[in-house]
């Protein structure tokens, strides 16, 4: 069986926000190595249960899907259900009732989309619970040590720069979902220009690709360049940022595209990617607001995603010099969105790393969003899913648009769609498919 990881925001009309309830475990999605969800330190699955009693609240379907925390602090947890037929008591909340998970992993083998999600707060370990037996495994196979020192690399992303001219080569062999990504894109640019709305494409090239030193002496890496095109040849609107970010680069005063601790691109990489864009969609552009103004060389202190999954404490914090964007008296805003927006920002956690806020993240005012929103003079409106920019963003979008019962109208004014998501997807995401709506089907 196919575990599919994605992020997922749901809408409800339901009224009744808690339950209490008696159930049977119908069907348990596996509980994930942490590596699978690297380099997210925590993870949720689905549970399909049976309902058999209501003690508190009210439910009208006799199933109902329930997720839990499966990884946690990078460790599996180990006292997660799996006996199908079992009885079990549970505490639910509504999953939209917990915005601050909106964007965490979930690992989903069951796939009942049509029904409404609730969480089990009670599975979250508690404050000061030991750490799971096992913890700290899980980074090998996903940190590699750069040659130099403090620098730091996603292994699924050499993996992917190791199959190198990827598009010559049986998709079976180089790519994890088997298959050709052209068609996927393809599709998803048609259901927009129905809508007329355009799309951009904006992979975010791979850090060793920008920085190859970094690794190691001697390290040579194949340019997307071709790739690109033949996207481009098949009548895509594709961004390649590689010639913008090697020109950047030539200029040793410039600060760095990407983090040495972490999978990320710095601030800086996300403001030379804003300027990139905007030159590409140059009559999407407006006057800024007057109470949104840059406060340059504002400094920081991160510890990147690998370093924490190296978990070496030794490593010293990451200093990392910005450009914030300030918002006014209210300073940086966190998650940054406006579903009213002509222009949706759409993929994985590139797109609000530095700008939504948590820790993890980097804080806020320094991310894509930000800086596209100096260069536009307007928000964007932001549809990410971390860990799966490909597929399951698009489906939050097509949630966002079709599924919201406060979202009439959403397409009405949407001129683009910039999909950005890191260019290892085309060989590592689990899923191309070409089946994913935009709008609902028109009914008969």
């Amino acid at each position: 069986m196919r575990v599919v990881v994605f992020a997922l925001a749901v809408v409800s009309p339901l009224a009744a926000a808690t339950l209490e309830i008696e159930a049977k475990l119908l069907q348990a999605t596996p509980t994930p190595e942490a590596e699978q969800v690297a380099p997210y330190p925590r993870a949720l699955c689905t549970y399909l249960y049976q309902v058999r009693k209501v003690h508190a609240g009210s439910y009208a379907d006799d199933k109902i899907l329930v997720v839990k925390w499966a990884v946690w602090k990078k460790a599996r947890l180990e006292r997660l259900p799996s006996e199908i037929g079992s009885i079990e008591r549970l505490n639910l909340d509504r999953w939209i009732d917990h915005p601050e998970f909106v964007r965490e992993r979930i690992v989903d083998a069951i796939g009942e989309k049509d029904l409404v999600i609730y969480y089990d707060g009670g599975s979250k370990p508690a404050a000061g619970e030991s750490p799971p037996a096992g913890r700290g495994k899980e980074s090998a196979g996903v940190v590699v040590r750069g040659g130099s020192a403090g620098w730091l690399f996603l292994a699924d992303e050499l993996r992917h720069v190791g199959t190198g001219r990827f598009w010559e080569k049986d998709w079976k062999e180089v790519s994890r979902a088997g298959v050709d990504p052209l068609p996927a894109m393809l599709d998803f640019q048609r259901r927009l220009a129905a809508l007329e709305t355009k799309l951009l494409i904006v992979p975010v090239p791979a850090k060793v690709g920008i920085y190859p030193e970094r690794l190691g002496k001697n390290i040579k890496v194949e340019p997307q360049a071709a790739f690109l095109q033949r996207l481009q040849d098949a009548g895509l609107n594709v961004l390649d940022l590689e010639p913008v970010f090697a020109e950047h680069r030539k200029d040793p005063a410039n600060r760095p595209l990407y983090l040495a601790q972490d999978s990320h691109w710095s601030p800086e990489g996300c403001r030379v990617a804003a300027a990139a864009i905007s030159r590409r969609l140059k009559n999407c552009v407006r006057n800024s607001s007057t109470r949104i103004r840059m406060v340059p060389n504002q400094g920081m202190e991160i510890r990147g995603d690998l370093a924490r999954m190296a978990g070496d404490t030794g490593l010293p914090k990451e200093l990392v010099t910005l450009d914030r964007v300030s918002y006014g008296d209210d300073g940086p805003v966190v998650g940054w969105s406006d579903p009213a927006s002509p222009i949706v920002l759409l993929g994985d956690s590139h797109v609000t790393v530095f700008s939504e806020g948590t820790e993890e993240l980097h804080g806020a005012g320094g991310g894509l969003p930000d800086y596209l929103l100096m260069q536009f003079g307007y928000p964007m409106d932001v549809v990410a899913s971390h860990g799966d920019g490909v597929h399951q963003a698009r489906v939050n979008l097509y949630r966002r648009g079709a599924l919201n019962p406060q979202a009439s109208g959403y397409w009405e004014n949407k001129q683009w769609v910039i999909w950005v998501f890191a260019a290892r997807e085309f060989t590592r995401a689990e899923r191309w498919s070409t089946k994913v709506p935009v709008v609902p089907p028109p009914k008969n």
